[in-house]
Order: C-alpha cells, then structure tokens, then sequence
C-alpha cells in the first residue's frame, strides 16, 4: 500500500514539474500569446507560484524565481512522501 502511495505521489510531481517546466518556456517563448493550453498550463500552475511570490515579490525586478522555488517545493513533498511510506 505505501509503495503504491508512493508511486502516486511521486506521478503526481513529476507531471506538476513538467507542467512548470512548460510555463516557464512559453513565459519566455511567447509571454503574451493566449489560447486554451496556455490557459490551462496557467490555471494549473498559478496556484503553486502564488505563495512564493508573496513571500518574494517581483518588484521592480524582471526575474521571477517563484518556478525555481516551486519546483524544490515540489521536490521536498516528494522527499517527505518518501520519509513517511517508507
């Protein structure tokens, strides 16, 4: 049961990384262009930088570290699912 726990976690993180990984490359690609994929690679992923832009804000700065930060986030919950299935 706690493999298969495990296992789950451990997909659900990996699709939330590549998630991330193609934001961040239309953010540089084609930062204005919307349609319905961007729509929802937004939607899935501006829940998780949220935080981390409040506790980092922006500013004047034109370098938003919020995905480096999600991304060891997301890489300590699945250390922590490790820690605790097994």
């Amino acid at each position: 049961m706690g493999h298969m726990l495990f296992r789950i976690v451990d997909m659900a993180v990996y699709v939330l990384q590549v998630i991330l990984f193609i934001r961040v490359i239309l953010s540089w690609l084609a930062p204005t262009t919307r349609n319905d994929f961007t729509d929802v690679v937004y939607a899935i992923t501006e829940p998780m930088l949220k935080p981390f832009r409040m506790i980092l804000p922006i500013g004047y700065s034109r370098l938003d570290i919020s995905p480096v930060l999600a991304y060891f986030a997301l890489n300590l919950i699945r250390r922590l699912a490790i820690m605790l299935l097994f």
